[in-house]
């Protein structure tokens, strides 16, 4: 017989042992941990005084955690507005972008491309417009400057376990401000160097800071900062007081442009008020629409436009196609062409594209084709495609550090005459089986030309084309009508016409120029999909936003709310500047 006492000490246990479960069931069931293997922080201070930052963060969800479903990101300043914020992850647009409620800035919900554990993602934010982030600068050596400082955002150490991660802080000047006048502090807790690792000029002549380091984490405080001349910003811009506004509503985007004012001081009649406000709209569009997307095609790095000096020789025609920023499925038929010519694979099926990879694999191959063939071993059809924006990423991270300290307009000037000396090889062959050869020979090279699907078409209508030898390897359907076709002997040995020389396979030029310049689009579409949207990927991860600091309109993306408290103190590095502050949530 249990006494009432011993029944109460029993219940007693028996809730606290619920209790214990429950609460540890619920931790467990939202715990996130994770760690940042790499992050760039990219701060635009644009000519009428407001903030345009970039973020790209790399994360690596722990494999025991919760899918990684929102990532706060804490902002300098409060004054910003929700409708200018961009985001995406892998390259997908995210469409939940809200105001934090755990740090004075945004939450981005994940959905459905919330990162699992033990998997990764790259996620990638724009914010454009935020105010309050200019204050005086007082040390008296500097009369007339004002002072930026920032700490970017950071993530709370219960969530956050990295500890050698790849870390770029970038500041950009207004445009304007001379190499000789801006100066930067030294940046505090930052585990590099007091100094920037480049400090230069952008092509359109800004001036930039950038610091990096591969011991940092993403859950410390540190400050950046920099001061320039007043002069290159609106007065009204600097302000005295670190106290920021709240986010304003969508309806505040233009508050600063007074249309009715330009009208009445112009003294416009009504029709030139109607084209006014028609030019007005016409730019708005074209900004929001085919501006973006052109600027999504543009995948080189800001600092492969900093003008060094003479030619970078000994690049790849692919390499250099990167430098010209040529298109990606341009590249793309580039990288699978030069594959084929090395029989390291065959065409199966044209679209979608899917290749036999040759095992092993035949040396001499360029990293950016081992990629490329590694990608086309995936049988996942989105694995392979983020592989194929990975090689693309790769390659153009490489041809920009092989580009370091060289003229980009004297290389591509360089490697344009390279691809007019190889037509004019092509077009100057007195027989169908030299200009044959010519054109296999050099066909990277042919390829840089912008005017190469017509090129190729006026070249060889008309005539036969003796096909190359990997031809095979690259038609399918051509492989079946030619097997036991003996291809022992090189176009280059063979004379046509003459007594006892091989006759060659040969098809009409039209049909292999159409072949050529049609067939490769095909295939990559099939595998890469939109040209736009597979670029916008691979720009994510090497072109910061632009530096524009006007937005009309809304983005798409869900706006109002206010912006949650973060605990944040910041030390600044001068007396009397006001710090802008970032600070942690999930």
């Amino acid at each position: 017989m249990v006494s009432p006492m011993k029944k109460f000490k029993i219940i007693g246990i028996l809730l606290t042992l619920f209790l214990a479960f429950g609460l540890t069931t619920t931790a467990s069931a939202t715990t996130y941990r994770f760690i940042v293997t790499d992050q760039e922080v990219e701060a635009y201070i644009n000519e009428d005084g407001t903030l345009t930052m970039r973020y790209l963060i790399e994360f690596l969800n722990d494999e025991g955690a919760s899918p990684l479903d929102f990532i706060d990101i804490a902002l300098p300043s409060t004054n910003y507005n929700l409708s200018s914020v961009q985001a995406d992850i892998d390259g997908i647009k995210i469409e939940d972008i809200e105001a934090s409620p755990y740090v004075d800035g945004i939450a981005l919900g994940l959905g459905v491309n919330a990162i699992p554990a033990g998997d990764s993602g790259v996620v990638t934010v724009w914010i454009v417009g935020i105010q309050d982030v200019l204050f005086p600068y007082d040390q008296g050596d500097k009369e007339n400057y004002v002072n930026f400082q920032f700490s970017p955002n950071w993530f709370d150490s219960q969530y956050d376990k990295s500890s050698a991660t790849k870390y770029r802080v970038t500041i950009i000047l207004p445009p304007g401000v001379k190499d000789d006048e801006g100066k930067y502090y030294s940046p505090e807790y930052w585990p590099g160097s007091d100094t920037p690792d480049e400090a230069s000029l952008t092509q359109d002549d800004r001036v930039f800071y950038s610091w990096y380091t591969e011991n940092a984490d993403a859950h410390s405080k540190y400050i950046f900062g920099c001061a320039f001349p007043q002069q290159y910003v609106p007065d009204n811009s600097v302000i005295a007081s670190s106290q920021p506004s709240k986010p304003s509503s969508s309806s505040d985007n233009i508050s600063s442009f007074n249309l009715w004012n330009i009208i009445g001081d112009t003294k416009l009649c009504c029709c030139g008020v109607g084209g006014f406000v028609a030019l007005i709209f016409g730019w708005v569009l074209y900004q929001v629409t085919i501006g973006t997307k052109k600027r999504k095609l543009k995948y080189l790095p800001p600092k492969i436009s900093i003008e060094g000096h003479g030619i970078k020789r000994g690049l790849t025609a692919v390499e250099a196609a990167i430098i010209m920023e040529e298109p990606m499925d341009k590249i793309f038929s580039m990288i699978l062409f030069g594959t084929l010519k090395k029989s390291a694979a065959s065409v199966i099926k044209r679209e979608p594209l899917k290749l036999k990879v040759t095992d092993p694999l035949p040396e001499g191959l360029h990293p950016y084709e081992t990629e490329f063939l590694e990608a086309f071993k995936l049988n996942n059809a989105a694995k392979r495609r983020k592989a194929l924006q990975g090689m693309m990423i790769n390659l153009v991270k490489a041809s920009s550090k092989k580009m370091k300290g060289f003229s980009r307009k004297e290389t591509i000037a360089y490697y344009k005459d390279i691809m007019l000396q190889a037509w004019k090889m092509v077009e100057e062959a007195n027989t169908p089986e030299l200009k044959s050869e010519n054109f296999d020979r050099t066909l990277e090279w042919t390829m840089l030309d912008e005017d190469f699907n017509d090129h190729t078409q006026r070249t060889f209508t008309g005539m036969p084309v003796f096909v190359p030898l990997w031809w095979n390897r690259y038609d399918p359907a051509y492989r079946r009508s030619t097997m036991g076709i003996s291809r022992s002997q090189p176009a280059s040995s063979v004379t046509g016409g003459s007594k006892g020389s091989i006759s060659l396979p040969h098809i009409p030029g039209s049909n292999f120029a159409a072949s050529v310049v049609n067939g490769t689009t095909g295939m990559a579409a099939g595998v890469i999909g939109s040209v736009a949207s597979f670029t916008s990927g691979v720009t994510n991860r090497t072109n910061p936003i632009p530096t524009s600091s006007t937005r009309s309109g809304s983005s798409g993306f869900r706006g109002g709310g206010s912006s949650g408290r973060s605990s944040c103190a910041c030390a600044c590095a001068c007396a009397g500047c006001a710090c802008a502050c970032a600070g942690g949530g999930r």
